[in-house]
């Protein structure tokens, strides 16, 4: 997944891919739930827990880090987030469980409004193809009327 773009950074960053879906790193995922465990033993456990699968409920990510080491990390999407957040079973967990859910209900209460926007650029597009064949057509007959 390339080109992520943050869309909420309250408690856990979430960003959004070029596709439009919803993904937070696991590494960010990690912290905020203050796991004891190292991230790599966590995030392993947890992903298979919830039988997560490979590019689909997240992805391989190699991070350059500040150090200039390459750290490995993950991207997961909201839905997996929220099921690994579940299983944390502490008050953490709660919090972040309800952020996501919080998160996701704001943007998709936005997405009718952006259906209809649209759905009327879609009526313009079509608009103006059709103005486009009227004005050829007459641009046509005027040709016709001219060589006779």
């Amino acid at each position: 997944m390339e080109n992520l773009s943050i869309i909420k950074n309250e408690l856990v960053p979430v960003y959004t891919t070029s596709t439009g879906e919803k993904v937070v790193y696991g590494t960010e995922l990690h912290r905020v739930l203050e796991v004891k465990s190292h991230y790599r033993d966590w995030v392993k456990n947890r992903l298979n827990d919830i039988g997560a699968i490979e590019n689909e409920d997240f992805e391989g990510a190699e991070i350059l880090a500040p150090s200039r080491q390459t750290v490995r990390d993950h991207i997961i999407s909201l839905d997996t987030a929220k099921e690994m957040a579940m299983l944390e079973r502490n008050e953490k967990g709660k919090q972040v469980r309800r952020y996501f859910i919080q998160v996701e209900k704001k943007y998709k209460a936005g997405i009718p409004g952006m259906l209809l926007i649209g759905k009327q650029l879609m009526a313009l597009v079509v608009m103006e193809a059709q103005k486009t064949i009227v004005e050829q057509a007459i641009s046509r007959m005027r040709s016709k009327r001219e060589s006779i």
